[in-house]
């Protein structure tokens, strides 16, 4: 029975942290993402499939478009937002700093520095436009209180269906 109550308490204890987590997501300019692939492009309502099935959004002319792009150490500059990937460990966040191969960037958990190696994979977010979308693309779509903020076409996911065995995606059967 002793046990019983600790796990009961264990599991009240994450159901807390995780709605704190999501209501503390809520109040970030974009809201929570949706992800996957872009399906079908009708006028400006997109269907996206995800993992939690398919979505559709609708975009407007306030509706940010961007693109990730590979990037040069040397082509960036301040004000520029990346994602670094060095081997397991990914920063992203826009660029405040740099000195030499030290990047400083400033993401949601604040502040972070980088020693930029050779083999590292940088994507820099650039702007877009909506006739850039293509079926089959990976998109993120940041939606809060019904309205699209923002559309990220992102290399960041793994197309629908891709992956091997033992990547973490769902063999088929």
């Amino acid at each position: 029975m002793r046990r019983f109550g600790l796990l009961l308490g264990v599991f009240a204890v994450l159901a807390f942290v995780t709605v704190a987590y999501a209501a503390e997501e809520g109040k970030r300019p974009g809201g929570m993402p949706t992800f996957g692939e872009l399906t079908k492009i009708d006028g400006k309502v997109l269907t996206i499939k995800g993992g939690a099935g398919e979505k559709t959004v609708t975009v407007d002319d306030a509706t940010e478009i961007t693109n990730e792009n590979a990037a040069q150490l040397g082509g960036l500059k301040v004000g520029d937002y990346v994602r670094i990937t060095q081997g397991e460990k990914s920063l992203r966040g826009e660029i405040t700093k740099i000195d030499g191969k030290t990047v400083t960037l400033k993401g949601r958990g604040g502040e972070e520095t980088a020693t930029v190696e050779a083999g590292a994979t940088i994507m820099v977010r650039v702007k877009a436009e909506f006739k850039d979308l293509k079926v089959g693309q990976n998109l993120m779509a940041f939606e809060k209180d019904g309205k699209v903020s923002r559309v990220s076409i992102t290399t960041a996911l793994p197309k629908m269906g891709e992956g091997k065995k033992g990547e973490g995606k769902r063999d088929k059967k």
